[in-house]
């Protein structure tokens, strides 16, 4: 049985134009912010908050389905090696001992797989969402930069004011439909993300279930030191992404956060493009961001432990606790 998964490298092109496309939106919507008010400015914080590379999660998503279809591959193999034995030429407590750990270990194949079906399918849904979220900002972005460029020079003289107060009329009616678009689509994936997270972790607690019945326990203390981190680094990263954001009231926010929303969409946008520019693909082989693991423009600031290509050591900047090494997995349950 084949799930048919993707090829991940087939999203390259995808995971390109998006290390583009999103950064940049954020660079233009940094001067429609600043000229056009209140609709601009929530825009401004709903891009901020999507910073994303759709392509790249769907990459991730192929290579999970890639994994589903291994365990599948190897739950079948075992199945049919196991069918293939004849029950003459072995019996007795050691055949029946036999039969019923690879039985365990079958199942234990497939649980595996299904889990990683699961999340393999849930990345390609949120991705397909956010790519409609950063299209639709990314286009609005830059038909409201379009506008400001064309306002500036208008408003400086008189003569053409009537022209200047005309764009700005109707740019502000452009940000206020399109800020409409946005939040239904934001409001969409908090919804699908809530949604796919109850989802993955219902996935997760009943394949701990089915492997502990058959008799490889996943002890939760385990878990401890890479959840702990994890929910660190996440609640870091959240807590300074929603203190430099933009405002989402009914205000404009001080110009120090479009500047940083601007200021953030060019770094990212110049490592990406210098990352694509050496090799011809965004594949981290040449961002300093993969490498060295501090990253305060991009928000991923808490150092972490990588290893180049090559390399049998990995090179960080902490030292690479004992957890982060997964153990053998101990499919007889001993």
């Amino acid at each position: 049985m084949s799930i048919g998964a993707p090829d991940p490298k087939s999203f390259q092109g995808m995971m390109d134009a998006f290390g583009m496309v999103s950064p940049i939106a954020a660079v233009e919507i940094v001067l429609p912010a600043f000229t056009f008010g209140p609709s601009c400015t929530q825009i401004a914080r709903i891009i901020y908050m999507n910073q994303c590379n759709p392509g790249q999660i769907m990459m991730v998503g192929a290579y999970w389905l890639q994994l589903a279809e291994k365990y599948i591959k190897a739950g079948q193999g075992l199945d049919e090696e196991v069918g293939a034995m004849e029950a003459d030429t072995w019996q007795g407590d050691d055949c029946d001992a036999f039969l019923d750990q690879s039985g365990k270990v079958t199942v234990q194949l497939f649980t595996i797989a299904a889990f990683a079906l699961e999340v393999g399918l849930a990345l390609f849904t949120i991705a397909a969402l956010l790519a409609v979220m950063v299209t639709a900002y990314a286009a609005l972005a830059t038909a409201l930069m379009a506008m400001a460029l064309v306002y500036w020079p208008l408003q400086a003289f008189p003569l053409t004011a009537a022209a200047a107060v005309a764009v700005r009329t109707a740019a502000m009616t452009v940000a206020a439909t399109g800020l409409g678009v946005l939040k239904a689509l934001d409001a969409a994936l908090l919804a699908l993300g809530n949604g796919l997270a109850a989802f993955i972790g219902g996935g997760m607690t009943a394949s701990w279930g089915m492997l502990a019945s058959q008799g490889n326990v996943v002890n939760p203390l385990d878990m401890v030191g890479p959840t702990a981190f994890n929910m660190a680094n996440g609640l870091a990263q959240l807590a300074l992404r929603n203190a430099a954001a933009p405002s989402g009231g009914r205000h404009v926010a001080p110009g120090l956060n479009h500047l940083f929303v601007g200021g953030q969409g060019a770094y990212n946008a110049g490592l990406n493009a210098n990352d694509i520019a050496q090799d011809g693909s965004l594949d981290g082989k040449n961002d300093p961001r993969g490498t060295y693991g501090v990253d305060p423009g991009n928000l991923d600031f808490i150092p972490y432990v990588d290893t180049p290509e090559g390399a049998e050591e990995p090179a960080g900047t902490w030292e690479k606790p004992t957890w982060a090494d997964d153990p053998t997995a101990d499919w007889a349950g001993k």
